[in-house]
């Protein structure tokens, strides 16, 4: 369900995207070769992770196609800040700009920001 999604970094943009909003290509996959065209497709540099994890656990901002596919194996390989480990690599476009950080709760239909920066 919903809650099963909440650290799901490609739900998440998948969700985005499905509310009209312009989200960040990416590609995901449990082998190199499912993310392979992706990444020959992208601009480097790009940016992977593991779906489900917290924070920024295993980001990594690859430069290369050979860094890229030496993180992605990385991370398929070591157990997750959170328990268990990586299923999934998530394979993303580099975001150029300011960052902004916003936590933001949300329970029984009442939602609240309760940071930024």
């Amino acid at each position: 369900g919903d809650f099963a999604n909440r650290r799901d970094k490609k739900v998440q943009q998948e969700l985005i995207c499905k509310a009209g909003l312009r989200s960040v290509r990416q590609a995901c996959g449990e082998k190199f070769e499912e993310v392979e065209g992706f990444l020959k497709s992208q601009t480097f540099p790009v940016v992977l992770k593991p779906t489900d994890s917290a924070g920024s656990d295993g980001v990594k901002l690859c430069h290369s196609m050979e860094e890229a596919k030496e993180h992605f194996h990385h991370l398929l390989s070591v157990e997750a800040v959170n328990g268990g480990y990586n299923t999934q690599v998530l394979c993303q476009e580099f975001l150029r700009g300011k960052e902004y950080v916003v936590d933001h709760v949300s329970r029984n239909g009442v939602h609240k920001t309760m940071m930024t920066w």
